[in-house]
C-alpha cells in the first residue's frame, strides 16, 4: 500500500516533522500550499476564525493523492483546529483510504476539535486509523 505524508506549515515546525515521518515511512511527501499565503497575523486573524469553523481555502499546489491507500495529514493548530488548508487537502482525499491526522502546535491542542476532524475525514469516505497532536518546542 502506498503512502503518503501530506502537509501545510507556517513556520516550518509541521514542515520538519512532516519530512521526518516521510522519511521514516519511505512515504512521498506532499506541500498543500495555499493560493493566498498566510503569514502570523493573518493567520491570527483571519486563519484561526477559519480555522475554528472548519472551512478550506483554494490550493494554488493540490496533491493528486489517486493510488495512495494510506495518507498522512499533518498541519498546525490554529485555535484548537487544524489549520484551513488541512481541510482544502481533507477534500482531496480519495475514498477508502486510511488516514492519519497529526497536528503540530507548540502550547495548544486539537482535543477540542477531535471528534469534528474525524467526522470530516470520515464523510469523505475515509477510515481514520490515527489521531495525535505533537508538540513542537519551536
Amino acid at each position: 500500500m502506498k503512502t503518503a505524508v501530506v502537509y501545510f506549515s507556517l513556520g516550518g515546525a509541521t514542515r520538519s516533522f512532516a519530512r521526518a515521518e516521510a522519511n521514516a515511512r519511505g512515504a512521498d511527501l506532499f506541500e498543500a500550499v495555499p493560493e493566498k499565503k498566510y503569514n502570523p497575523f493573518s493567520a491570527l486573524v483571519r486563519g484561526c476564525h477559519a480555522a475554528m469553523r472548519q472551512k478550506s481555502v483554494p490550493l494554488s499546489e493540490a496533491p493528486d493523492l489517486t493510488g495512495y491507500g494510506h495518507i498522512v495529514l499533518m498541519a498546525p493548530v490554529w485555535g484548537g483546529f487544524p489549520a484551513p488548508p488541512f481541510n482544502s487537502i481533507a477534500g482531496l482525499l480519495p475514498r477508502g483510504a486510511e488516514v492519519e491526522a497529526l497536528l503540530v502546535s507548540a502550547s495548544g491542542s486539537s482535543e477540542k476539535s477531535r471528534a469534528k476532524v474525524r467526522a470530516l475525514l470520515e464523510a469523505r469516505g475515509c477510515r481514520v486509523v490515527a489521531q495525535r497532536d505533537i508538540r513542537s518546542h519551536r
